[in-house]
């Protein structure tokens, strides 16, 4: 008879111990929050990760907005997915125990989406912010309070002159092929020859090559289109370094504070940018605008989605309005501090960006007619 492995029963012990603690803590959370009447609202964030500048600055428009509002009726409570969509499925599973109609919150398309197809089996509801995919599926349990493809590129289709001709340099990924093939799509439908259509990789660091041979074409305009990466920021460093003519056109990936840090002014000068406006926040709610720069937070589109999430959630929740799409088609529009966010089909929504132009490291509003 085999002796018996002491330490691999302790182990397995101590493992039981410790996951019997975490669901015991959770069930005590959730029995508290109920007693207090207060709705949860789970953000599933990449706190840690290749991701997680973007999750902590969320994270922490998020913690600003419940300081501002202290009397809210719904409760936050963060969760890290590391950058890692297996790890957004697994939390949300986790807390679909304890919940019996949770709702979630979660940001970056690619860490999120593989959520959505779950999401009736745990009774839940996701509202995706910010998020820039749309989405042709008919799933029900979600609503994107974000920006389409279409809206963060409709600057571009305006700004062109038809007598312009332009080369798109883009990511070699889905999203930098679908946002190269819609500008391109759109920009020929006005007239103007796009000329070519040049690929990068998010990881190439010396991407001299890459850009030389969209010089080569001569084009009058050559528009950058891609997430926020490194190989994305030296793309727009080196037309600058190789001194090209013409007119630069950057995704709104370089409005991300952190990405554009990394430019000195004469690198970034007289880039153009599409970005969320800003004149309405000024406007109607200063008070944002005082709260968000005092934390250290710039308004832009990010910080921007993150704060109508968080005002759309107080409505429905204050109103006893149930979480489902058609409750949104419903309410049609609603009054974002940026501007009117549109909800359509399937759980989409839109906003208006605007064309920008990078002068001494700020982005100035431009008109068409100021080429």
């Amino acid at each position: 008879m085999s002796k018996l492995n002491w330490k691999s029963i302790v182990g397995w012990g101590i493992a039981a111990l410790v996951a019997g603690f975490i669901v015991y803590t959770n069930m005590q959370e959730q029995k508290a929050l109920q007693e207090s009447g207060k709705r949860n609202v789970y953000a599933v964030l990449p706190l840690t990760g290749t991701m997680a500048a973007t999750g902590k600055e969320i994270k922490k428009t998020m913690e600003i907005y419940m300081q501002a509002n202290p009397s809210m009726p719904f409760e936050v409570k963060f969760y890290d997915n590391e950058s890692d969509p297996n790890k957004t499925i697994s939390i949300a599973r986790q807390i679909a125990i304890n919940d019996e109609n949770p709702l979630f919150t979660c940001s970056v398309s690619g860490l999120c989406r593989p959520l959505i197809p779950i999401l009736s089996s745990l009774n839940g509801f996701l509202l995706l912010s910010p998020s820039p995919r749309a989405e042709t599926e008919d799933w029900k349990e979600f609503q994107r309070i974000s920006f389409s493809h279409l809206d963060t590129n409709q600057p571009f289709i305006d700004f062109v002159r038809p007598d312009q001709t332009v080369v798109i340099i883009h990511s070699n990924d889905e999203t930098g092929h679908s946002g190269a093939n819609l500008i391109a799509e759109n920009l020929q439908k006005k007239g103007i020859t796009v000329l070519k259509k040049v690929a990068f990789d998010h990881k190439e660091l010396d991407n001299r090559i890459t850009v030389l041979k969209a010089m080569s074409y001569n084009p009058d305009v050559i528009i950058v289109t891609a997430g926020p990466s490194m190989g994305f920021v030296k793309v727009i460093k080196t037309l600058k370094e190789q001194e090209y003519p013409g007119l630069i056109l950057s995704d709104p990936s370089l409005r991300t504070p952190s990405l554009i840090a990394l430019f000195s002014e004469k690198e970034s000068e007289g880039v153009y940018v599409p970005v969320m406006p800003i004149a309405r926040i000024q406007q109607e709610y200063p008070e944002v605008e005082k709260t968000l720069t005092a934390a250290g937070l710039e308004l832009y589109n990010f910080t921007i989605n993150t704060w109508d999430t968080m005002n759309i959630i107080k409505h429905f929740v204050s109103n006893n309005i149930p979480f489902n799409q058609d409750e949104f088609r419903k309410l049609g529009k609603w009054h974002g501090i940026s501007g009117d966010i549109i909800f359509s089909d399937k759980g989409n929504s839109n906003y208006h960006f605007i064309m920008s132009v990078i002068k001494n490291g700020q982005f100035i509003p431009v008109e068409s007619e100021d080429k």
